[in-house]
């Protein structure tokens, strides 16, 4: 039986996926893996991206693409076979036995978390899931300095975040031991923002409280970081499901109310923040217990605020299992048990890349 080209089979495949078949098959018949690699990647559709890799039991590997389905690569001739297929955020890799590889673009998708409870996706709870985890009064109310509160973002990004529980014997724990919390708390006032009011996001709109319209884009919920720092009995970090790293793209941050005034006013035992000061965010990348990178993000200076939502981009971080926020500042910040300034920050819309296989 005569062979059809390969330009002819992928023509045909995509005519068929165009017209709208549900599974599309060709077979790569050149002499070696490799070579069967480099023509499926000249005939690539622009745009299109490996969903899956799967090995048959022939020897061969079926890659199920995004727009052009199914294509089968069948077993090599000795010597130029496919010894083993990795996979990174950005591509699968192809290893040949004669020293060669081959990357071919990944399929993702992005999802975000918004901490609406509109777009919460969970199997339980979904009216008010996020709501329900908004502490009143925002300082010695029932869930930050009570029960705690563990959220997940389950079915979208699936990021975890906690506050622990509070143990009124020891003090300890709750969100004056660090995590992150969820918040729809905003305030346009400086005045008086102190520790009772520590889930304020400063919005300059606002002639004073408000509860709605604070987050990016003019949402509702947002979510309040705090870190505890030495004296803390919990990271103010977000988590991947089950320890699967996946890439984080980016996290819109911003200041707190809180933040603000001790910077800009100072307090009965604090000065304001000196002229060459600074106050920023540092997010750090995990994988296990390695540190795969770390990003800044300044949020005042002596003379200059972030008083709106600021994206941070997080993508240089890779694939990461954990990321933990921590907050610094200049010299004048410190004092003799540490950071003086309310180690806040606002978080919003955190976008992830979603791998479907």
């Amino acid at each position: 039986m005569r062979k059809l080209s390969l330009r002819r089979v992928l023509g045909l495949a995509l005519a068929i996926v165009m017209a709208g078949s549900l599974a599309v098959s060709c077979i790569f018949e050149y002499e070696t893996q490799f070579d069967q690699l480099e023509e499926l990647v000249k005939e690539l559709p622009e745009g299109d991206a490996v969903i899956s890799v799967t090995p048959t039991d022939d020897g061969g590997y079926v890659i199920n693409f995004k727009e052009s389905g199914e294509v089968k690569i069948r077993k090599g001739a000795p010597g130029n076979s496919i010894i083993k297929v990795e996979k990174d955020p950005d591509a699968f890799i192809f290893y040949v036995a004669n020293g060669w590889h081959m990357r071919l673009p990944r399929y993702y998708e992005t999802c975000v978390l918004t901490f609406e409870d509109k777009d919460y996706k969970g199997p339980a709870n979904t009216v008010t899931y996020w709501s329900s985890k908004i502490d009143e009064p925002q300082y010695g109310g029932p869930i930050l300095y009570g029960d705690g509160c563990v959220w997940a973002d389950e079915n979208n990004t699936n990021l975890v975040g906690s506050v622990l529980p509070y143990d009124a014997a020891t003090w300890s724990g709750g969100f004056s031991g660090g995590g992150i919390a969820i918040s729809n708390y905003g305030n346009g006032m400086l005045a008086g923002a102190d520790y009772t009011r520590q889930l304020e996001v400063y919005n300059p709109a606002l002639d004073g409280a408000g509860r709605k319209g604070c987050g990016n884009n003019g949402s509702d919920n947002f979510a309040i970081l705090y870190d505890a720092g030495f004296w803390g009995s919990n990271l103010a970090a977000i988590y991947m499901p089950d320890g699967k790293p996946c890439v984080v793209e980016s996290v819109f941050v911003n200041n707190t109310c809180y933040t603000m005034n001790f910077l800009v006013n100072g307090d009965a035992y604090n000065p304001p923040m000196a002229e060459n000061g600074y106050y920023y965010v540092t997010a750090t990348g995990f994988v296990g217990d390695e540190i795969s990178g770390n990003l800044n993000f300044l949020l005042a200076s002596y003379d200059e605020y972030v008083t709106y939502w600021a994206k941070l981009d997080l993508a240089e971080l890779g694939a990461v299992d954990k990321i933990v926020f921590t907050v610094y500042g200049s010299a004048d910040l410190y004092g003799e048990y540490g950071f003086n300034a309310p180690a806040y920050v606002a978080l919003d819309d955190i976008t992830v890349r979603v791998y479907p296989e």
